[in-house]
């Protein structure tokens, strides 16, 4: 029986002016739905690492989707190799958010199965453009632009 996986392609956003960092996700499920997530903050520790806040914050909110609804797997599809490598302990953690990000996802490995998979920014790649766009979105309405 083949493991029910959802798809979720995160990114995450920065837009200095705004001072703001934003996140996006679409969610693609097996029976051939689309969802989107999107969000924006100001937090001044998750500000001083610009759009890396976003791409953490998309992969959780992405986690917390499946989880919600059920689901035993999710793949992760990303552009930034920080939200693979501080997930599984690659990439040793140097602040508290990246600290912070690992241990939240290493918590949900053992409820759901994690993988990931690179693909190039910026390059055509639909859903995770799609991603690119929800992120900034975010930043823009919040920031009432």
């Amino acid at each position: 029986m083949a493991l029910r996986e959802v798809k979720a392609y995160v990114d995450g956003s920065f837009l200095p002016a705004a001072g703001r960092y934003g996140y996006g996700c679409v969610i693609l499920t097996p029976e051939g739905e689309k969802f989107t997530l999107s969000g924006s903050g100001d937090n001044p520790e998750t500000l001083a690492i610009r759009n890396v806040g976003g791409e953490m914050l998309g992969a959780m909110h992405s986690v917390q989707w499946a989880l919600r609804h059920g689901y035993p797997a999710i793949r992760i599809f990303y552009d930034y190799s920080g939200i693979e490598m501080w997930a599984t302990g690659a990439w040793k953690r140097k602040n508290p958010l990246t600290a912070k990000y690992h241990e939240y996802m290493q918590k949900c490995m053992g409820a759901i199965r994690i993988s990931f998979e690179k693909v190039e920014a910026h390059t055509g790649v639909e859903f995770n453009e799609e991603a690119d766009k929800l992120a900034k979105g975010a930043i823009e309405e919040a920031a009432g632009e």
